[in-house]
């Protein structure tokens, strides 16, 4: 259980940063299904599957909301270390930046 929840926060993070919000979520619904039928076929009642399946799939939402928060930061802090090295620049060489 702890290993296949470090997988769905490690790739929900990764999708934050790479894919669309409707994306993850039809990914997140079918993927969530998919573990449900894996558990129902175990051998577990219809009500665990249920509960384990809404706690990945919070999980899931969690994750991704962290890691779209953590690449439109990172985004941010790099426009304006750009922005930053620009404008150093104009004062050394007396120079307006182009742009």
């Amino acid at each position: 259980m702890l290993k296949s929840a470090l997988i769905v926060v490690a790739v929900s993070i990764a999708a934050g940063a790479t894919i669309r919000a409707s994306a993850f979520a039809i990914f997140a619904f079918l993927l969530v299904v998919a573990w449900g039928a894996v558990i129902l076929l175990k051998g577990s009642s219809f009500s665990e599957a249920i509960v384990y399946c809404l706690e990945a799939l919070v999980l899931m939402e969690v994750s991704y909301l962290a890691g779209l928060f953590a690449y439109s930061l990172w985004g941010h802090i790099q426009g304006r270390r750009r922005r930053n090295s620009i404008t150093e620049r104009s004062h050394m060489t007396g120079k307006r930046p182009h742009g």
